[in-house]
């Protein structure tokens, strides 16, 4: 799968990168809740595809969570998704993972700079966008 020509289009066909916005695009229902330690997840139902992000998460950090589950509605199929977790196929699951973190860190690596002085923002998330972006090129 060729990630970044995937992210390339996407960002050329509805103007953005924005993950939240493509999600409104996509017809794809974006709600937040306190989730506890979990950061967000995304599932189908009756054809329907949710992305639910912790409410108690930084606004970056919810947007690279949106970015990384919207990886996962596009290019997986969230069925697969849940049966990988619920039946712990490490392998599977972290090549599923991989390619959604791949994913979100294409589309937005180009606004990371605009975070960087923002003292609200998990620094350590920053870092390791920037180390997956040298890894993928």
């Amino acid at each position: 799968m060729n990630i970044p020509l995937r992210v390339k289009n996407l960002k050329k066909k509805y103007g953005t990168s924005n993950p939240f916005k493509l999600c409104r695009y996509l017809g794809i229902l974006v709600i937040f809740a306190d989730l506890g330690e979990i950061k967000g997840y995304s599932i189908k139902r009756m054809r329907k595809k949710l992305i639910c992000i912790n409410e108690n998460l930084d606004y970056f950090s919810q947007k690279f969570v949106c970015a990384h589950e919207l990886g996962h509605c596009l290019y997986h199929q969230l069925d697969e998704v849940n049966f990988f977790l619920k039946n712990t196929r490490i392998i599977r699951r972290s090549i599923l993972e991989e390619e959604a973190n791949k994913f979100a860190v294409e589309l937005l690596y180009d606004d990371i700079d605009d975070y960087i002085e923002n003292p609200s923002i998990d620094i350590r998330l920053l870092e390791q966008l920037r180390e997956l972006k040298k890894r993928s090129q």
